[in-house]
């Protein structure tokens, strides 16, 4: 529903930021592969229920997503874990999504990447960093 109504309000030219691809990426850096697996399953679910997509592909392509965000952020730099780790796990899970979305159809693969997938990731990257950002001062006033 967040990610309906906030995303939709700020797209710039089509493009949307991911909110709970930005969300399970933070959470799978905090919890591990297991726990980031299981919440993306979950969130995937729920959006494939709350859209037309084919049930089960946002299922597959988030728990992908929050495990891959676990293992890639263990192999990343403090400084900059969040921003890489949320591209790589947001390029992984696109191509995952609209791969399967898009199967029997004839689609133009480096049009989709350059024209759709590329500028929703760092549309994404540069709202996750905002978010993360915020969010990182607002949890340590309480430490």
């Amino acid at each position: 529903m967040m990610q309906a109504v906030v995303s939709n309000a700020i797209q710039i030219f089509g493009w949307k930021p991911d909110l709970v691809l930005i969300i399970l990426v933070m959470f799978s850096l905090q919890h591990g592969k297991i726990a980031g697996s299981t919440a993306g399953f979950f969130a995937g679910t729920l959006s494939d229920l709350m859209s037309w997509n084919l049930l089960g592909v946002g299922a597959l392509s988030k728990s992908v997503t929050g495990y891959t965000a676990a293992a890639v952020g263990k192999m990343m730099q403090e400084r900059n874990r969040f921003l890489l780790t949320l591209f790589v796990s947001g390029l992984i899970h696109d191509i995952i999504f609209n791969y399967i979305n898009t199967l029997g159809k004839e689609i133009h693969w480096w049009a989709l990447l350059i024209l759709q997938i590329i500028p929703n990731l760092l549309y994404t990257a540069i709202v996750g960093v905002v978010i993360y950002y915020f969010l990182d001062r607002w949890l340590s006033g309480y430490e």
